[in-house]
């Protein structure tokens, strides 16, 4: 072992780096949002502040660090400064992707690397890499809000940066000061996501081989990465199950592994490799990671005593060193039963109940008993559809939008790539070939690992393989940041090109073709331009505004059941860290279907519920030798269905119970009406107390209400809140971006304004139908059914202009929020049936045909929506476009879920939906 190998400190590489830092913070700084987000955002922000546990398997050094920096006043709003963790760390994301590009590129100029013009071409490189990373659609999104991703990437690229430096360090005390700090920040980094450690096997590459391998040698093990990642992509076609694909997998590993020993296994550091083998377990879940490293570290032990005999020099300390750091790491997660027994507000699980439930908390049994490893081999969709153009979930619809504006624009940006990692490979290729293999894993081995559902693979049987119910391109992050860092090398390698093939010869050429030719430093703009609006939140109050909404809905001391993420989320958020209408108890339905949830509402929230602990709490029962579930010590009385039972899920009269079925039940009943009672959406329709009759709409939510109610809606009510109550900031503006989930939410004010329109219409009071009408379009401007019923109720008033005004008015409203938001489809839809309408009030058959175009174009957005498909198959009916009709109902159709929509049914040969006008003769 040498000493510590000291490096010439490069202060230029370190101003620019700092230059990508700062450029990168003020831009998300520029855009972050002001507030909290709708999905997991609005958890974790609460959670930081209150020091609670999210959902499993827990960020707890996210929360951590989200709690100290809530604490420093540097803007008053909390949400908005734990958004800050995010912005620091994808800058330092976008600085460290810098650095790893500057070092990367060096290699290309062999020992000529410190050349002044050498490390002008790699400064420029790194710069573009750092600002492609930067700017990249999903990686700048993750940088805008309370999420985990940010700090999760940084980390990454941190550890790759380090991985290079050890391997130039190999061999000396440095080199093994840094393996072992970069795996004490892989494994603590997960305490954050799991994402961190998905580099960690791809670096273990250039870890595991001893100084003195060949190239021969290099090429065999990451052969055997890209070999496991063709026998994932095959058992999953050809296994018939997902534990025979499961099995043929570990088989082949095991006999590929004995290849790899016989090819390598002098050129191996088995010490090491035990070590990085046993911390990756965490991989496939805790209770193993827990067994593997006692055994590694006796192994290591054993390893030891042979070095010591036979002079092996196996780094045996060093590979202790990682066991023990690796832990120490790992026990950040210590916080998540230590905080759990102190009763947070938010605990979700209570993983502090035992050390069962902390491993199956960590483990993500809440999701499900099968395992990711075991799920990869029963695809949930086809490969066509996870790896490239699919809503929600079509890996290439998201890379090709990264960095410009997708299809043939991206085509230069690839290319550009490709030629980074060809010759990062050829240039030195014990650094390139695993840059490649990363790449692959985190883009290829990600869509095989997390087998994305795409909705044409649904099983009723399971009711598995929805499509995924929104956008899961932040899985894929990691891909996006290294090709952002690959493009970087590809800047370099084109401007090494044009210094060396034309103007070799001439040294004088050659520095101005080089200064020349870094204009395209300049190509991360690009980037930056295209993603700027989509990812600006700083005038984005709209879930605030929306949690804020739903509260002031309810009555005093009311208990509200939400059913999503993002009619939960926000309302945790705005009680626990704004303190706002904290006497509102608020009851998920989702999690009402657990025990400890059930327990918590009870006891912790005062919910009134009857049942004792040992009434709810489950403990394991074994059905049958071998076959456990969990069941409470007692059986209950279930009042509305008069029978004893356990708090779990099981049949009663024909069909399943859930137990948030049960339970929505048993509050209601011993509740007593002394607290008013308030849902999100309908109460279930077939509970025995007959809820849904007694549901009356008031403004967003649902009042229960004593006696059933004949018109279902108090539109008195609704209609104070929706004029004087509710906050309406930014839904207006269509400069503020929204994804078709936000556009989803608003879509519910004005329904409920339409629902009050028909009411008080009924009820002969034109005045107050008229005034929320107006409201509605002043305040919520993109939704078109109002100006078509103000037009129709002006009109009969004696305005017959008013229709058409109020059309254009539309035509033109929709046209710029479809301008701003191009990815939302129903901005586009609204549009093509607004054209529709004044074609036909035109008698403009020109324009009902561009209209019926944007409609097609919206619902081919996303084929699987039921709403859009409706929309155009309602539109085409009205136009006796017959056959476009059943060419929608197929392409709808084609997604299992859907095959038994009667509209589908009826089109695809069981006749036209009730209520269309039949086909003329011989169509």
């Amino acid at each position: 072992m040498t000493a510590i190998k000291t490096e010439r400190f490069d202060r230029t590489n370190a101003v620019l780096a700092a230059v990508v830092f700062m450029v990168s913070f003020i831009i998300y700084a520029m855009t972050v949002q002001r507030s909290f987000s709708f999905w997991d955002c609005g958890e974790f922000i609460a959670c930081s502040y209150i020091l609670g546990i999210p959902h499993p398997p827990g960020t707890p050094l996210f929360v951590l660090l989200g709690r100290v920096i809530s604490l420093i006043p540097f803007v008053e709003d909390i949400s908005y400064r734990i958004n800050y963790l995010s912005v620091i760390g994808s800058a330092l994301t976008a600085a460290f992707s810098y650095l790893l590009t500057v070092r990367i590129v060096g290699y290309f100029f062999g020992d000529a690397r410190h050349e002044k013009l050498n490390r002008f071409i790699a400064y420029i490189g790194g710069l573009a890499g750092g600002f492609f990373v930067a700017f990249s659609n999903t990686n700048w999104a993750n940088s805008v809000e309370a999420e985990v991703y940010g700090l999760a990437l940084w980390l990454s690229v941190m550890i790759v940066w380090l991985t290079v430096r050890y391997f130039e360090q190999r061999g000396t005390t440095g080199g093994q000061l840094t393996l072992i700090l970069i795996f004490y920040l892989a494994m603590v980094g997960i305490g954050i996501h799991m994402t961190v450690f998905l580099v960690v096997p791809v670096c273990a590459l250039l870890v595991i081989l001893r100084r003195g391998a060949s190239v021969r040698d290099w090429s065999i093990l990451c052969g055997f990465v890209l070999f496991e990642l063709l026998l994932i992509f095959v058992l999953s076609m050809t296994s018939s199950t997902a534990a025979q694909g499961s099995k043929m997998f570990y088989l082949f590993t095991a006999v590929g592994a004995v290849v790899l020993f016989v090819l390598l296994y002098k050129k191996i550091n088995w010490a090491v490799l035990v070590a990085v083998g046993s911390l990756s377990t965490i991989m496939v879940s805790f209770s193993l990671y827990m067994k593997a490293i006692p055994i590694a570290a006796i192994l290591i032990i054993l390893l030891a005593f042979l070095s010591k005999k036979y002079n092996l020099n196996l780094q045996w300390k060093a590979a202790l060193a990682i066991i023990l750091v690796g832990f120490i790491g790992m026990s950040v997660h210590a916080y998540i039963p230590i905080r759990s027994a102190l009763n947070p507000r938010i605990d979700e699980n209570n993983p502090s109940r035992g050390w069962d439930t902390f491993v199956n908390y960590l483990d993500r049994k809440q999701y499900g008993q099968t395992s990711m490893v075991d799920r990869m081999f029963k695809r949930r969709g086809e490969f066509g559809n996870q790896f490239g153009r699919h809503p929600h979930m079509g890996f290439w619809s998201y890379f090709e939008e990264q960095y410009s504006s997708g299809r043939w624009g991206f085509v230069p940006f690839f290319i550009l790539g490709m030629i980074g990692v060809l010759v990062a490979i050829r240039k030195r290729l014990e650094i390139g070939l695993p840059f490649f293999v990363l790449l692959l894993v985190s883009s290829v081995g990600l869509i095989l690992y997390m087998n994305f559902a795409d909705g044409v693979c649904y099983d009723a049987r399971t009711g598995d393989a929805y499509l995924e119910v929104r956008n899961r391109d932040y899985f894929f992050t990691p891909a996006f940041v290294f090709f952002g860092i690959a493009m970087g090398l590809g800047v370099a390698a084109v401007i090494q090109f044009l210094r060396d093939k034309i103007a070799a010869g001439n040294p004088e050429l050659k520095k101005t073709l080089v200064y020349v030719s870094s204009v395209l430093v300049l190509l991360p703009g690009i980037s930056l331009a295209k993603n700027y609006h989509i990812n600006d939140r700083s005038g984005n109050t709209i879930p605030y505004n929306y949690a804020a909404n739903l509260l002031d809905t309810c009555e005093p001391n009311s208990i509200l059941f939400t059913s999503g993420d993002n009619d939960t989320f926000p309302l945790w958020c705005i009680q626990e860290v704004y303190n706002y209408r904290k006497d509102v108890r608020v009851v998920n339905l989702s999690l009402l279907n657990t025990d400890w949830y059930v327990e918590q509402m009870k006891n912790r929230y005062d919910v009134p519920i009857s049942l004792s602990d040992s009434q709810i709490i489950w403990y394991p029962y074994e059905v049958q030798p071998g076959f456990w579930i969990g069941r409470p010590l007692k059986p209950f009385y279930d009042r509305p269905r008069k029978r004893h039972t356990y708090l779990q899920a099981g049949p009663w009269e024909g069909r399943v119970w859930k137990v948030q079925d049960m339970m929505v039940d048993e509050i209601v009943i011993e509740n007593k009406w002394r607290n008013p009672v308030y849902f999100s959406s309908p109460p279930y329709a077939e509970s025995p107390l007959g809820l849904r009759d007694h549901a009356t709409a008031v403004g967003l939510l649902y009042r229960l209400d004593r006696e059933p109610s004949e018109r279902l809606i108090d539109a008195d009510r609704g209609y104070d809140i929706m004029m004087n109550v509710y906050r309406y900031d930014g839904y207006a503006n269509s400069d503020v971006y929204r994804d078709e989930n936000a556009t989803g939410v608003f879509l519910s004010y004005g329904v409920n304004a339409v629902r009050i329109f028909d009411e008080f219409m009924s009820q002969g009071k034109k005045e107050k139908a008229q005034k929320i009408l107006e409201k509605i379009i002043n305040v919520y401007p993109e939704y078109w059914q109002s100006y078509l019923l103000l037009g129709d109720l002006l009109k009969a008033e004696g305005d017959s202009a008013a229709p058409e005004s109020l059309l254009v008015q539309l035509v033109d409203t929709l046209t710029s929020f479809a301008a701003s938001n191009k990815e939302n489809l129903f901005y586009l839809q609204d549009l093509g049936l607004s054209r529709v309408e004044l074609g036909q009030l035109r008698q403009d058959p020109a324009m009902v045909d561009e209209g019926i175009q944007q409609l097609w174009e919206a619902f081919m957005m996303n084929p699987n929506n039921g709403y859009s498909f409706r929309k155009l198959i309602s539109v085409l009916g009205s136009q006796r476009r017959y056959s476009d009709m059943q060419r929608a109902a197929s392409i709808f159709g084609n997604y299992k879920i859907n095959q038994n929509d009667p509209a589908v049914k009826q089109l695809m040969g069981l006749g036209l939906p009730s209520g269309l006008p039949a086909p003329p003769q011989g169509q």
